[in-house]
């Protein structure tokens, strides 16, 4: 893809320690159209930010374990595995692992769990993004997170 979107298996190298990939974001949609369009969008903004993508909460997993970015784009609702479990699960994998937790930012078209919004008051590391999402939106939350 022309913005940098690595997304096959052999894209990237895993990284030792607890610090998570500067400058590596993960998009996780289980549409096609929804990840190209947001990895299109960032790129025209961050040139440099490396890009990967997975289509559900699992592939969302093994892409964390395997790269390690610094940020996430979630979407909620995901056949497989959902948003809030592939998020539950990351966490968990950091805290065993000593992983530094990445940001992550949720796009959804549907409102998120009451659990799912305490977690999003408790910290701002972490923001709900209701889709559709403006461009300027979507990129201003993925720089600040990435600082």
């Amino acid at each position: 893809m022309g913005w940098g979107v690595a997304n096959s298996p052999s894209a990237g190298t895993g990284n030792s320690g607890s610090a998570n990939a500067p400058n590596r974001l993960l998009i996780v949609d289980d549409e096609d159209g929804i990840r190209g369009l947001f990895a299109a969008i960032i790129a025209q903004d961050l040139p440099d930010l490396c890009m990967d993508e997975a289509r559900n909460g699992v592939e969302a997993i093994a892409q964390f374990r395997r790269l390690r970015p610094q940020v996430l784009i979630m979407d909620l609702h995901m056949p497989i595995m959902d948003g809030v479990a592939a998020f539950g699960a990351i966490r968990q994998l950091c805290e065993t692992s000593d992983y530094s937790m990445p940001a992550v930012i949720f796009c959804s078209g549907f409102a998120p769990p009451a659990a799912l919004r305490e977690l999003l008051k408790a910290s701002s590391r972490h923001i709900m993004l209701s889709k559709p999402v403006k461009s300027d939106t979507l990129v201003r939350a993925v720089r600040m997170r990435l600082q």
